[in-house]
């Protein structure tokens, strides 16, 4: 695992506040939200709840919309303004991964996209989600494979933001199985044109967990 923890909670506050002062970021793949929802089995049923952790500038939350009722949250106060004016039905709350403001059992799915691996407290932040999925509920976790093929022939180990991790599928999955059940693990490269590029070495792992 290549990791980097080099800034607190408040620089990194700080250091995404800028970030999404200038725009923030947006996937190259225009089917990456829809992708990730099917992927996670999201139908459409209003009653169903769904958080998406750390949303950025809301582009998951505004196609979830369409399918279920939504919630979304951020460090960055900018990044979450920003989100509101595209998911317009989607309830925000801005803070911590690793301290989620809301009740126990609350929601059927969770998000955390791109994310997880700049957390502080990784198994914090997994805790916390294991605790407001009700039973059965399901997570997409979405992180970056250290075994990147591109990064690999451009001699590239980095993301380039404050705090972050890449990981093997099967260091990843050692983190995650202590919280939760991993049904299914779905190779991601972020180009049609890199599809070739198998598991082992793609861009990200899209991981299918559940809360038993």
């Amino acid at each position: 695992m290549i990791k980097r923890l080099r800034y607190s909670e408040k620089q990194a506050k700080k250091w995404y506040d800028k970030v999404y002062l200038h725009g923030g970021y947006k996937s190259a793949d225009p089917r990456y939200d829809d992708k990730m929802l099917d992927q996670l089995g999201v139908p459409t049923d209003m009653n169903l709840n769904l958080l998406d952790i750390a949303c950025g500038n809301g582009f998951l939350l505004h196609a979830a919309e369409k399918r279920t009722r939504t919630f979304g949250m951020d460090i960055s106060e900018n990044a979450v303004k920003n989100a509101k004016l595209r998911a317009k039905r989607t309830l925000f709350s801005c803070g911590s991964a690793e301290k989620l403001p809301f009740p126990d059992k609350f929601f059927d799915f969770v998000t955390c996209l791109g994310s997880m691996e700049h957390f502080i407290n990784v198994d914090t932040a997994l805790t916390e989600i294991k605790r407001v999925l009700v039973d059965g509920g399901k997570a997409n976790l979405h992180v970056p494979n250290s075994l990147y093929l591109v990064h690999k022939l451009l001699r590239v180990d980095t993301q380039g933001q404050p705090n972050e991790r890449l990981a093997t599928e099967a260091e990843w999955r050692e983190i995650i199985e202590k919280h939760l059940t991993i049904e299914k693990v779905h190779k991601y490269n972020t180009r049609p044109y890199l599809a070739w590029i198998p598991k082992k070495y793609c861009c990200h792992f899209t991981f299918i967990c559940r809360k038993e």
